[in-house]
């Protein structure tokens, strides 16, 4: 989730602080109410990567190859590494606790495929790793052609024509079934989605204050009108595969935050060392999160003093996640030390 960036901006890794606090919030069952208000972080974790690619790339010739490697091995190698040790993991757990080993192999299998559709039983919450490389495939692309155009209307009509494409192709989409559908569902369909909101974050960094309030005001009117439309539904329910309900809610409220972080005293709040760990580790902090989660699931009843209300779930969930990516960057760092000694 963390890009690395030569123009630091520290407005981007408190935003991505937020962004992966409300994702782990949101993984916690809380009220329904604080579910809804926080449904804006993935779309906020999609726009920064997109304004991150922008600070380290804008500058640069880009070796297409090597940085698609790169990307492969950063989200979607860590991702498996991590499935590894989740499924060892619980697999001594189950053995020292004498209980039933709750993940088969097609639950294994279908983990490691990334997948996120009903009917398929994988442990869930990896899919956005597969978003999230779909997304760094696609953003060079997206900065040659945005560093094309001059002028920030000119973009976002582009973007307004191929959103009425996309529609098109969901509604293809609801047409196929079996293999195809699932191949043209989870790699075109998630592609061009979340590529849409990449792209606004690949311009934010070339919007003016001012453009920052009409876009947000643009996607603020548009959220109420359609909430209105769809008689406040949840725009979780608008998410797979993201459409302008869900997709206006969470430009909206991560353009708002941009804002209100032009705030001195705002900003100081959020300006520290915690944030800034946070941020960094983002990547890992959100895949130990996951082994909690499931702690959770199977053992939640033998630990009500836990399990009994969101804030304790989110206290275990966090501080576990917490403790597990401080050793692992503290194993790094020795590992990194003996082999400069050597």
């Amino acid at each position: 989730m963390n890009q690395e960036v030569k123009e630091r901006d520290y407005k981007i890794d408190i935003l991505r602080f937020i962004a992966i606090i409300c994702i782990i919030l949101s993984h916690t069952k809380p009220p329904e109410t604080i579910f809804l208000l926080r449904n804006f972080d993935v779309t906020l974790m999609v726009m920064i990567m997109g304004a991150s690619f922008y600070l380290s790339n804008n500058d640069k010739n880009i070796n297409y190859s090597n940085y698609i490697i790169k990307r492969f091995y950063r989200l979607i190698v860590s991702t498996w590494i991590f499935l590894f040790i989740f499924f060892i993991a619980f697999y001594i757990i189950s053995l020292l606790t004498n209980t039933e080993y709750r993940f088969g192999l097609k639950s294994i299998l279908e983990s490691y495929l990334l997948i996120e559709r009903t009917g398929y039983k994988g442990i869930g919450y990896v899919w956005i790793m597969r978003v999230f490389f779909l997304i760094a495939i696609l953003n060079p692309i997206i900065l040659y052609i945005s560093n094309k155009i001059k002028y920030n209307r000119n973009y976002f009509i582009g973007l307004i024509l191929i959103y009425i494409l996309y529609l098109g192709l969901i509604s293809i989409n609801s047409k196929l079934s079996g293999v195809i559908k699932l191949i043209f569902e989870n790699i075109i369909i998630s592609l061009i989605g979340w590529g849409l909101i990449g792209s606004i974050g690949i311009r934010l960094k070339k919007m003016s204050k001012k453009e920052l309030y009409i876009y947000g005001s643009i996607s603020l009117i548009i959220f109420i009108c359609l909430a209105y439309h769809y008689n406040f539904d949840s725009t979780q329910n608008y998410k797979y595969p993201p459409t302008i309900y869900y997709i206006s809610y969470g430009v909206f409220v991560s353009l708002f935050l941009l804002i209100i972080l032009d705030f001195e005293c705002i900003y100081n709040i959020f300006n520290n060392r915690f944030v800034k760990y946070i941020s960094t580790n983002s990547l890992w902090l959100y895949f130990w999160h996951i082994i909690p989660i499931y702690i959770l699931k199977i053992y939640g009843s033998s630990i009500p003093l836990i399990n009994s209300n969101f804030i304790t779930r989110f206290i275990f969930i966090f501080t576990f996640a917490m403790i597990i990516t401080i050793i692992q960057g503290y194993a790094k760092t020795k590992i990194r030390h003996k082999k400069i000694c050597k």
